[in-house]
């Protein structure tokens, strides 16, 4: 079983090279985090998202007294990995300079090793090959932005183990495989369509993006709106 995250190598040993299965949706993201004491109190029990166009910063507090960030920009030629010679850090604090004073206080602290990837989905024809199948971000990730990746992969590895339980030779373990893939793969495919819906609208390209956006938030207070705008988000299942 291949559950070794968007950039398997067990995917790679089985199916080829990523670039066949990759599918970026036109964003990097990164995150690190930062010990500064005037900075935790701020945050401290609030997450704080910045309303800007084509770059987000969100900020909160961690138990341990650091400060926790995420950033995501805007990359119309996002590829897997590092992107182009030179610093990750200097490369975030140029994309990401002044937008906001405490944004610029994190940047200042940024370490020098930090997580920066492509924000992707992998789409796969087919997750089995014989007796071997790949789970999670492995096989159908719905992207960093989207959310619901822990609760699919562990939810997906459950049905498995629901599957493969009554076998009681090799011989049945290619044939509980292709059941499971069969029940699971229209499910991560509904939220990997959910996905790229959250993710069209997470960085607004201009201010009537970002003016429409506030008023889809504002309006996801009403009673009625709220649910129906959830349906819109994560699909009908």
């Amino acid at each position: 079983m291949g559950a070794d995250g968007i950039h398997s190598t067990v995917r790679a040993q089985l199916f080829g090279p990523e670039d066949g299965y990759l599918r970026p949706l036109g964003m990097r993201a990164a995150a690190f985090t930062v010990m500064g004491p005037l900075l935790d109190e701020r945050f401290r029990n609030r997450f704080v998202l910045t309303d800007s166009i084509d770059r987000m910063a969100g900020l909160y507090n961690l138990r341990t007294g650091e400060v926790a960030a995420l950033l995501a920009y805007r990359d119309s030629t996002a590829a897997a990995g590092g992107r182009g010679a030179g610093s990750i850090r200097e490369r975030l604090r140029g994309e990401f300079a002044g937008l906001s004073a405490a944004v610029d206080r994190v940047l200042e602290a940024c370490p020098e090793h930090v997580y920066d990837d492509v924000v992707a989905q992998i789409i796969l024809p087919g997750w089995q090959k014989e007796r071997t199948i790949l789970l999670g971000d492995a096989s159908g990730a719905v992207s960093l932005l989207a959310g619901q990746g822990a609760s699919l992969a562990t939810a997906g590895a459950a049905l498995l183990g629901d599957f493969l339980g009554p076998v009681a030779s090799a011989e049945g373990i290619s044939p509980a495989l292709a059941g499971f893939e069969e029940r699971w793969k229209p499910v991560v495919e509904d939220a990997q369509a959910a996905g790229r819906r959250a993710a069209s609208s997470f960085l607004p390209r201009n201010k009537a993006q970002r003016l429409l956006r506030r008023w889809v938030i504002r309006a996801s207070r009403v009673p009625g709106i709220d649910r129906a705008l959830a349906r819109r988000i994560v699909g009908s299942r």
